[in-house]
């Protein structure tokens, strides 16, 4: 009967823990939603002392980090990403093929101007799930700012490939024919992606397209 009481002590104790951890980090994400990055990370603290184990935590904790990242203090700056990375090496860690994770962990390298790193965690990323338009068009974008136009354009078109709605992809393609000087094709695919609802470039299109 001891044995018995103990463990349906330790039953309740861990689901009130779980509901706990679960109340905190619905809290983070809406201070995500809120900008209250700040607010956001000690919450995620506060449930990482609750369960140590609690990927989801890291992770979150994570991204509040990279979204600190603003380049208008280098040493402020650097300190997010650091501490981003590392919580993202918990989130991998814990779980090896989170994808999610890789392909995040490479945004925040690429929020620093690690090209090569980013591109890295992206292919490790899509290793783990090769059906993520998102992760292609990032890597596209990596190579782009490489000088790699070819091979940008090649991971823009695989993103489209995946996701033909992808409005981002397009609007990368119209940017790498722009830089290509293909105009035509350029615009095309600019207006495709305000079409579909992405108006990045749609003061490039009006000034460089609308006139033709």
């Amino acid at each position: 009967m001891k044995y018995t009481c103990i463990f349906l002590f330790l039953g309740v104790f861990s689901f009130a823990n779980a509901q706990t951890t679960k109340a905190l980090l619905d809290s983070a994400l809406v201070k995500k939603e809120q900008g209250k990055f700040l607010e956001g990370i000690k919450l995620c603290e506060q449930a990482i002392v609750l369960d140590s184990t609690l990927s989801d935590a890291y992770f979150y904790k994570a991204g509040f980090h990279t979204a600190l990242i603003n380049r208008k203090n280098a040493r402020e700056d650097y300190a997010n990403y650091k501490a981003a990375i590392a919580n993202y090496n918990k989130v991998i860690a814990l779980n090896p093929e989170h994808a999610t994770a890789f392909f995040f962990r490479g945004g925040t390298h690429d929020a620093l101007g690690f090209i090569n790193e980013a591109l890295l965690d992206y292919k490790n990323s899509i290793a783990l799930n090769e059906k993520q338009p998102e992760v292609y068009n990032s890597m596209g974008v990596c190579y782009a700012k490489k000088g790699k136009l070819m091979l940008a354009l090649s991971h823009f078109e695989k993103a489209i490939e995946i996701d033909t709605s992808y409005a981002k992809a397009y609007s990368n393609v119209g940017n790498v024919y722009d830089m290509k000087n293909e105009r035509i094709k350029a615009c095309k695919n600019w207006e495709k992606a305000i079409t579909l609802g992405y108006l990045g470039n749609q003061r490039r299109y009006e000034s460089k397209c609308k006139q033709q």
